[in-house]
């Protein structure tokens, strides 16, 4: 088996994500007989009554081989109907907020055990349920703090090294649950294609490797009026995600060929996003905008933070008079943060204007918008 690599010096802590499942044990196993500093993780999801066994195994092993081990149990079921989040995606966004807290203060990368079987998984499954290209291109193998060595390695294969080394690993039942997706798919769905194509696995990995190449061709510098449809609607959820979308909200691809659509005419247009994210296209300008909240920030003295009631002044003229000058689109009017003297006066427009008697006033964050030129990309970004 090749060597696993990972481009960080080999002193420095690597923290691994570990279940104790045979993936991730595995990638332990490798990576402390290449003599890395090591640090163990592992979350408990609570999704069963036993789910502390996994952990209890983990404790024990990295106390024989002298390792640091955290731990930690999460009711995920609970947050995943707080935040109408489905039981996978609510663990997953609370396993890397944790593990990215923890690797933080050990200023440690985080490693993950996806495999080549797990990239095919995702690549039928995004496809069967509807994604854009960029979920085609499945799970990458770097992000920032954050590196995947195994996705050319099978789940067979590291079973066969920890095999030859006399160890044991977990078998979590979570991974005979027909009630997650992934799991029918990993059980019914790719034993009836591989009883077509012996290596549908690994076609579906390449597939995603391409898909994921083919994504960075497309986010070549280009206008609006130049882009073709896929590039834009590679272009406009980069821009959705760039403004931050809830946990487990999805981006929507039919809206996506709507606006796209609409950059052929003059007229204006908007649309509402998922997330509470808007855009508006006013022949010239595309904008993307989220609804925002009131700073929490204390006002100075005699002042207050408020959005438009109408009636405002800035300076000596109408505040809606100003709007065109800042080139504030229409959908935003309502949603900027005004910092108001009363009963009319504004001092300042969150992201856009502010007096100099405020500026230490002012939070030092955006307005919560995006916007792009028709003749250019990201000309004007205040978010």
């Amino acid at each position: 088996m090749p060597p696993i690599e990972l481009d960080w010096p080999l002193e420095a802590p690597v923290m691994v994500a570990c279940s104790g499942g045979s993936d991730s044990l595995a990638l332990l196993t490798l990576l402390r007989e290449q003599g890395r500093n090591l640090i163990v993780a592992h979350l408990d999801h609570a999704g069963r009554p036993d789910s502390h066994l996994p952990a209890d195994f983990l404790e024990k092993l990295c106390r024989e081989w002298a390792l640091p081990f955290h731990r930690r149990r999460l009711q995920v079921e609970s947050w995943a109907r707080r935040y109408r989040m489905s039981w996978e995606a609510a663990a997953r966004e609370l396993r890397y907020l944790w593990l990215r807290g923890l690797a933080g203060k050990q200023g440690a990368m985080i490693v993950t055990a996806h495999t080549l079987d797990d990239q095919a998984e995702t690549f039928l499954l995004r496809l069967v349920q509807g994604t854009t290209l960029t979920g085609l291109a499945g799970i990458h193998p770097r992000a920032p703090g954050l590196a995947r060595p195994l996705l050319k390695w099978t789940r067979c294969q590291l079973q066969d090294e920890l095999r030859a080394r006399g160890l044991e690993w977990f078998e979590d039942p979570g991974n005979q649950d027909p009630r997650f997706p992934r799991v029918r798919l990993r059980h019914e769905v790719l034993p009836l294609l591989e009883g077509l194509n012996s290596g549908v696995r690994a076609h579906l990995a390449q597939l995603a490797e391409d898909a994921l190449e083919l994504r960075g061709l497309l986010r070549q510098p280009a206008t609006l009026h130049r882009m073709g449809r896929l590039q834009f609607e590679e272009f406009l959820h980069d821009r959705w995600r760039e403004l931050g979308p809830p946990a487990g909200v999805r981006f929507q691809r039919v809206l996506a060929g709507e606006i796209y659509a609409a950059l052929a005419s003059n007229e204006w247009r908007n649309w509402n996003l998922p997330g509470d994210f808007w855009a508006e296209w006013d022949g010239q300008r595309l904008s993307l905008g989220r609804l925002r909240k009131l700073p929490q920030e204390a006002p100075p003295p005699g002042c207050v933070w408020r959005f438009r009631q109408g009636g405002e002044r800035w300076r000596d003229r109408a505040l809606k008079k100003m709007w065109p000058v800042w080139g504030v689109p229409r959908r935003a009017r309502d949603q900027l943060p005004l910092l108001v003297r009363n009963p009319h006066q504004v001092l300042a427009v969150l992201g856009f204007a502010e007096e100099p008697e405020v500026a230490a006033w002012v939070p030092q964050e955006r307005s919560g918008l995006l916007i792009v030129e028709a003749g250019g990309r990201d000309e004007q970004a205040t978010d």
